[in-house]
């Protein structure tokens, strides 16, 4: 059987992916510095907590879905994820591999629980697992990823509730799977942001930090704040903030948070936070 030995819930942003990459010249701007030093905390409790799967739940960003179809839940049942080009080439950066030992078992319960899942057997990952990976976790990527992109794009979208309860379903779904496994079950979505619209760039670091604050042990508190609410106060597209449910939905109550980061280092708030089971399991 398999446990849940953390969480982490992670922003992303394209911008991040492209900083990264050019963090070795001479121009290089010390807002992105300040982030990618504020993760290398994250980099070493990953280590430390030697996990063997990494469960991601992440939204695409019509880079592989368009919307002629656009799955509530769609999960990668691959033995390999190519990353996808959007637009100006691929980056530096290996495929991620899959575990389809591990992800059929893992799909079969959480279909058995009611979640309708589209199964692919094909799929092309872009910024939204891409842009922060490598920040934490050394390519050749130590351990193989199983995606569950969740739709973020068309409304309507999943409720933070339904996303909580994927994320219970899926720490019974690794319990139950034949694959001794130790899961970190990964959250990524945008802070505060608006990228579209007479609102373009806002943002909202108060209530980012909030977010941030109350997660790992108040997370019904933010649960009962309606997602419209959400996007009126930090912009339409931290909807997105939805997801990091589903990775507090598979941690138990009794947890710690390891660690926590923000800045805001362009025009999406960039936090981080990292939570453990304190036994373990």
């Amino acid at each position: 059987m398999g446990h849940v030995v953390g969480g982490l819930g992670i922003a992303h942003t394209p911008s991040m992916g492209h900083a990264f990459d050019g963090r070795k010249d001479v121009a290089f701007p010390e807002r992105w510095q300040r982030w990618f030093d504020g993760l290398a905390p994250v980099k070493r409790w990953i280590a430390e907590l030697k996990p063997s799967h990494m469960v991601i739940i992440y939204n695409d960003h019509l880079n592989y879905f368009d919307f002629s179809v656009y799955p509530t839940f769609a999960i990668g049942m691959a033995a390999k994820f190519p990353q996808a080009d959007e637009g100006w080439g691929k980056r530096p950066l290996p495929d991620l591999d899959g575990d389809p030992g591990f992800s059929a078992p893992v799909a079969t319960s959480l279909v058995s629980d009611g979640f309708d899942l589209t199964f692919c057997q094909e799929l092309e990952i872009d910024h939204g697992i891409y842009s922060w990976l490598p920040c934490v976790v050394e390519p050749p990527w130590p351990m193989p990823i199983l995606p569950i992109a969740v739709n973020m794009v068309m409304q309507p979208v999943p409720t933070a509730g339904r996303l909580h309860a994927l994320g219970a379903a899926l720490r019974s779904a690794i319990a139950d799977s034949p694959v001794d496994a130790r899961v970190l079950v990964v959250a990524t979505g945008g802070m505060s942001h608006q990228i579209h619209g007479l609102r373009f760039g806002m943002t909202n670091q108060t209530f980012d930090q909030y977010f941030l604050d109350k997660i790992t042990h108040d997370w019904r508190e933010l649960i009962a704040v309606p997602m419209t609410k959400v996007m009126q106060v930090a912009g339409t597209e931290a909807g997105e903030l939805a997801m990091w449910y589903a990775m507090r939905g598979a941690l138990s109550e009794n947890v710690r948070q390891a660690y926590s980061f923000y800045i805001l280092p362009e025009i999406t708030g960039c936090g981080v936070v990292a939570i453990e089971e304190r036994d373990g399991a």
